[in-house]
């Protein structure tokens, strides 16, 4: 077992690169990896075994309309639901500390909602996602 480390990671640590460019106005990430598991019953009141299925990927994005708009302009059709990319999620903490850096494989995007409302200074797009995998410590 290696040694463990409580450093903690800030926003600030945290790059997100999309389409091999650098997401300047994304104010949210994340992502989910979840696997089924059910409980394995015989002989007796209590398990026996974790039983282990499908897993399923996904999360969401929170962005700048402007990064939006730009996702938009370079997808087939100017359809960001026409969209499959990779994300790219590097921790490097500025402590010097351990990076980190997740692949999110096969990346689309799942729905497309925008809002604003009086006095807003800018508009943030949720964008939730869907993927085929994670690399984590890439």
């Amino acid at each position: 077992m290696g040694t463990f480390s409580s450093a903690q990671y800030a926003w600030s640590d945290l790059t997100i690169v999309f389409g091999g460019k650098i997401l300047e106005g994304i104010t949210e990430v994340e992502y989910t990896e979840k696997q089924e598991k059910d409980k394995l019953y015989g002989r007796g009141n209590k398990p026996h075994k974790v039983l282990r299925g499908n897993k399923d990927f996904d999360g969401k994005l929170t962005l700048w309309q402007s990064e939006l708009e730009a996702m938009t302009k370079d997808a087939p059709d100017n359809d960001i639901l026409k969209l499959n990319f990779e994300i790219v999620a590097s921790y490097v903490p500025h402590d010097g500390g351990q990076i980190v850096v997740d692949i999110l494989k096969s990346v689309e995007i799942t729905e497309v909602k925008k809002g604003f409302k009086q006095g807003d200074k800018n508009m943030l797009v949720e964008l939730p996602i869907v993927f085929l995998d994670v690399k984590r410590q890439q």
